[in-house]
């Protein structure tokens, strides 16, 4: 069916409905997608926030493991060198697993490097138990606490640095993945405006469209009729339209026939009604003609009548 067609109640609800109906649909796009970008940032935040935990505890547990380790290295006391060991291995076998976690839990290229770091620095600060071991064994306290200051002692702060490296690149990528957030939810905002332009356009230019399909009929409508108030009945019509518009435009048209077939019937019976008084007009003069012969023959009659008369008068 052509929207031509269609009612004009039914072409105003249509126009109506569709622009309520895009504009549902763009407030739901805009906030589903905005829920999308909320949750895919709450999601990275967490993991990244988790990651940090993680790697705060890894180094909190590292850095006392190493001080227990330095202080079993230096001490004398061979019962708290027992207590610091044991202790580093507690420690030794808690940090294990949380590096494991942390790197499973890994997927960028900056993680998986870090971590590389952090393994490197700490593998090169557990190759050192045989070197202690040595040292310690030995017994000459110079050279223990000379490897402790320029080898082990840097090692150990390399190995916490990697680690502090690791927490920081965590951080930067969270800050990257809220600061992505704001991004996108700008461009939404945006896409919204946009959105809204473009609605608001195609709401004109639909109604422009309406009303053009409502003036025209109507336009061409009104000046038949000011044609026919006029006595102007040559002018017609023809529209296919099956609306309200175009029903008024045929039934003008139709009107405007039906009275040029009532004038042109009346023009007839003028013109008969003139034919006919001509020629009674003209049997009135040939009435009158003979009327005035026949008193002509009759006053002859009447003379020649007063003419005998004498004649007899005269010979009696």
């Amino acid at each position: 069916m052509k929207f031509n067609d269609l009612r004009v109640a039914h072409k105003m609800w249509s126009v109506i409905l569709g622009l309520l109906a895009l504009m549902l649909v763009a407030a739901i796009w805009t906030q589903w997608y905005g829920r999308q970008v909320t949750t895919s940032t709450e999601q990275a935040v967490d993991k990244y926030e988790a990651a940090i935990t993680t790697a705060v505890s890894w180094r909190g547990l590292a850095e006392v493991a190493v001080t227990m380790s330095m202080a079993s290295f230096v001490t004398t006391d061979q019962a708290l060198k027992a207590d610091f060991d044991t202790r580093v291995a507690a420690l030794t076998a808690r940090i294990t697993p949380v590096q494991e976690k942390i790197n499973k839990a890994a997927v960028s290229a900056d993680d998986k490097a870090a971590l590389a770091a952090v393994a490197a620095a700490r593998a090169d600060v557990r190759g050192q138990t045989d070197k202690l071991k040595e040292l310690t064994d030995a017994g000459d306290a110079a050279a223990k606490q000379a490897y402790l200051a320029n080898v082990y002692r840097p090692k150990v702060v390399a190995y916490l640095e990697s680690i502090d490296k690791f927490v920081a690149v965590q951080e930067r990528q969270r800050e990257a993945a809220v600061q992505a957030a704001h991004t996108m939810l700008n461009r939404l905002l945006m896409i919204e405006v946009a959105a809204a332009v473009a609605v608001v356009a195609l709401g004109m230019l639909m109604a422009a469209w309406l009303v053009r399909s409502i003036t025209r009929p109507l336009d061409r409508a009104v000046a038949l009729a000011e044609s026919i108030s006029g006595g102007d009945l040559t002018q017609n019509i023809h529209d296919d339209r099956k609306d309200e518009l175009g029903v008024l435009t045929r039934a003008l048209s139709g009107m405007v026939t039906r009275l040029r077939t009532v004038v042109s019937e009346v023009r007839q019976g003028v013109d008969s009604v003139s034919s006919a008084s001509v020629e009674i007009a003209n049997g009135n003069h040939d009435l009158s003609a003979r009327t005035e012969q026949t008193a002509s023959n009759l006053e002859e009659a009447a003379a020649s009548m007063e003419q005998l008369t004498a004649t007899v008068s005269q010979s009696a």
